[in-house]
């Protein structure tokens, strides 16, 4: 934690500023328009007669937004703050979510209506929330930040057993779409506004003043030049054609083959369950072994869990938690690889590289 002269206070701020990041990612675009969009998409189906290829095309879009969002969201956190533009975006990520209950028989509108949800939802990517923890802590940042991130995983878990679920079954995927905007804007909102913190500026420019003497690596140049890097590129553009995609297709896949509403929300909430458990334990898995193999293990339970859909989807459950940790595990692995192969000096810029290219092969995938 970082220390000063009233450490207790720092405490605090850095527990209250990593709360607030959990509660934010678990109402954030990470969860609401991609790991949870898979439930909207069969109803919107038979609302409107569209194709599945031609709804699922709207997160598709969704991803492309993201891939050329992400650059400009490091830009404006670094020029004004996390706070700033992480409390601007909520409540316009709440209302670009209201406008989709509004959706007319125009799939033309209806894909420019999810477009603008990432737009809206600048600020609140997870580099948003991660950049807000980060200052307040030295040895424990690691714990902070999974902390943190399990918010995507609470969500996951949590969102569609508790209210998409339910909203679709009693009214329409409409009034899910406005419960969750709600949600944003009244629970969200507030918590994050109360919680996240950020360090006086005597304190930024110490911790700038520790950082640069620790800082060390491979610039942005050396590191694109090293063959690792576009690795890690290709095998992340591969995990989002493949696992991403899926995760946003299961539910209408495993209605085809019979299964109920209720049992696709259990299904959700095993995914979310299966990403928590992923996001907790692999940060502390990799520091016993290596992080490659980490990921390789789960890359072959994610190539399972595609067999099973496609063959067994009596066996959608052991589908869906082997998906949940393989999403739960890819980031923690990646943050983890970019450090050791490259450094800090450039950690951002590869880490928002490698990021967009995976959603670009979600886009793909979808």
């Amino acid at each position: 934690m970082q220390t000063g002269t009233a450490p207790t206070e720092a405490t605090r701020s850095g527990i209250l500023t990593t709360l607030g990041a959990t509660v934010g990612l678990a109402f954030g675009p990470s969860v609401i328009a991609n790991l949870t969009v898979t439930a909207y998409i069969t109803p919107i189906e038979q609302e409107f007669g569209w194709l599945r290829s031609d709804v699922s095309f709207a997160f598709s879009l969704v991803a492309y937004m993201i891939v050329v969002m992400s650059p400009l969201q490091g830009m404006l956190v670094d020029r004004f703050g996390p706070r700033r533009v992480v409390l601007t975006s909520i409540p316009l990520f709440a209302l670009s979510l209201a406008a989709i209950y509004f959706t007319p028989n125009n799939i033309y509108i209806y894909y420019f209506l999810w477009a603008l949800v990432p737009i809206a939802g600048l600020g609140l990517w997870p580099l948003g929330y991660l950049q807000a923890v980060t200052p307040w802590f030295d040895r424990k940042l690691g714990l902070a930040l999974g902390c943190a991130n399990a918010g995507i995983g609470v969500g996951s878990t949590f969102l569609p057993m508790l209210v998409i679920g339910p909203i679709i079954a009693a009214y329409s995927w409409r009034h899910a779409v406005l419960g969750i905007a709600l949600l944003v804007l009244f629970v969200s909102w507030p918590i994050v506004a109360y919680c996240l913190r950020e360090p006086s500026v005597a304190e930024v420019a110490a911790r700038k003043l520790t950082a640069a003497g620790k800082s060390f690596g491979l610039a942005f140049k050396q590191a694109a030049r090293e063959p690792t890097f576009w690795m890690l590129n290709l095998g992340f553009f591969l995990l989002g054609v493949t696992a991403t995609s899926l995760v946003t297709q299961q539910v209408p896949l495993l209605r085809d083959a019979g299964w109920t509403v209720d049992e696709t929300t259990r299904l959700q909430t095993t995914f979310g369950f299966g990403l928590l458990f992923a996001r907790v334990a692999v940060g502390f898995v990799i520091d016993h072994i290596f992080a490659p193999r980490v990921l390789t293990t789960v890359s072959i339970g994610g190539a399972v869990a595609c067999v099973l859909y496609a063959l067994y989807p009596d066996l959608g459950y052991v589908s869906a938690i082997l998906i949940g940790f393989l999403l739960g595990a890819e980031f923690d692995v990646l943050a983890f690889l970019i450090k050791r192969y490259y450094g800090n000096v450039a950690y951002g810029r590869i880490y928002g590289v490698i990021f967009g290219v995976f959603y670009l092969g979600s886009a793909v995938g979808i």
